[in-house]
């Protein structure tokens, strides 16, 4: 697989292609893309045939290696590739440690291992096992171990500790790597580790510079704990990280970064220079009974970023989630038809928000790549920023409101 960039400017939004995919000649994806999160190599809510109503492009299956330990004596005893494990054989599919939409326990470190937490417990992954399982599996990408367990609380020791990690896992992983042949066409990712520190993102840059030549990308790792609380970081708080290891990163090298970013966010980081992002934030927005109607083209409407269609105020509302929105959930069923799954716990009510809002997210990084082509994408933000504003204002207002008939209660 070869990543190719369209445009060369360092920091700025930029436009690529995913190509000479091994098995899959004729299959060119175009970033900034989203890997579609998975568990178990399954979209939460959704079945492989419900998400062909929902796309028949060429997709990548992000999957976590938390969510297949549990089938680890499976895969053992299974002679082929991941995708066809899964049961999505067209698909592309990507390995990394951790689930992003689920909340990393922080602590529980060992030398040269890394816990995962699985519905069995604590398991401990140094470089071999984790490449074992990755030959096992045989991806067409994958992301190397790390140790990405920082945010912005955590203490030098414990970023310093992550760098020295790391950069022992990438040397370890990349010597594996070199002599696996089933890994022979797999398309390679380098966490970069430090935290939020700057100091640390250079030690950790520097250090894995000499393994440029057998990588193809990078992902900046370290930011957060990943979990729904990835929405509510500020981009001016990860800003200069970002900026600093783009800045020092090779401009041909893919730019990748994980967790449930708010679509506004992935716009800044898109700006930024970021090119691969995941559909995590799909699953939170999803088990919250929340579906995104954010506008995304100019003219088009909408009254709210998002709405939860819980609200007893959707009981009698017989719209679509979003008016002129083309997926299977809006051109077949109401916000009443599925506030009512919702309250009577129906699984159908989930699955119909979760499909809408993969088709509405993926909608969502086509305009960003067409913005981008059109040098637009300030406009795209601006337009997106706006909706948050409204929605935080309306918030404001109900918990003015209820605070209101508290106090004369």
């Amino acid at each position: 697989m070869k990543f190719n960039v369209k445009t060369v400017l360092q920091r700025s939004p930029r436009l690529g292609e995913l190509s000479q995919i091994a098995g899959k000649l004729d299959v060119c994806l175009e970033t900034p893309l989203a890997l579609l999160h998975t568990q178990a190599g399954h979209i939460p809510h959704i079945t492989h045939e419900v998400l062909k109503l929902v796309t028949q492009e060429p997709h990548f299956l992000q999957i976590p290696v938390v969510s297949m330990h549990n089938y680890l004596e499976a895969i053992h005893l299974y002679d082929g590739r991941v995708a066809d494990f899964v049961g999505s054989k067209d698909s592309l599919t990507c390995v990394t440690l951790n689930d992003p939409s689920n909340l990393m326990k922080q602590g529980h470190h060992n030398k040269d291992k890394v816990p995962i937490f699985t519905k069995r417990g604590k398991v401990l992954y140094d470089s071999e096992n984790y490449m074992d399982m990755v030959e096992k599996l045989r991806p067409d990408m994958y992301i190397i171990l790390s140790d990405g367990d920082t945010n912005m609380t955590s203490s030098n020791k414990r970023v310093s500790k992550a760098v020295e990690n790391t950069v022992s896992f990438n040397q370890r992983c990349i010597e594996r790597h070199k002599k696996s042949e089933k890994l022979k066409d797999a398309f390679v990712i380098a966490p970069i580790a430090g935290g939020y520190c700057v100091k640390s993102r250079k030690q950790c840059l520097e250090l894995l510079s000499p393994n440029e030549p057998d990588v193809q990308g990078y992902l900046i790792d370290g930011l957060h704990n990943n979990g729904p609380e990835v929405e509510l970081i500020s981009f001016s708080e990860v800003k200069p990280i970002v900026d600093y290891v783009i800045s020092k990163l090779p401009p041909g090298k893919l730019r990748a970064i994980q967790g449930c970013w708010s679509p506004l966010n992935i716009i800044k980081l898109v700006n930024s220079g970021i090119d691969i992002f995941d559909t995590s934030y799909c699953r939170i927005l999803t088990e919250r009974s929340a579906a995104l109607t954010f506008a995304i083209d100019a003219g088009e409407a909408s009254e709210s970023y998002e709405i939860n269609l819980r609200h007893g105020k959707f009981s009698e509302d017989f719209q679509p989630v979003l008016k002129e929105c083309k997926c299977v959930a809006c051109q077949g069923y109401s916000r009443a038809y599925i506030h009512h799954l919702l309250t009577v716990q129906e699984l159908l009510g989930s699955v119909l928000i979760m499909v809408h809002n993969i088709h509405h997210m993926l909608r969502f990084f086509q305009k960003i790549r067409d913005s981008v082509r059109e040098d637009k994408l300030n406009e795209l933000e601006d337009r997106v920023a706006a909706q948050i504003k409204l929605l935080h204002c309306h918030k404001e207002q109900l918990a003015s409101s209820e605070l209101s008939r508290n106090s004369t209660e």
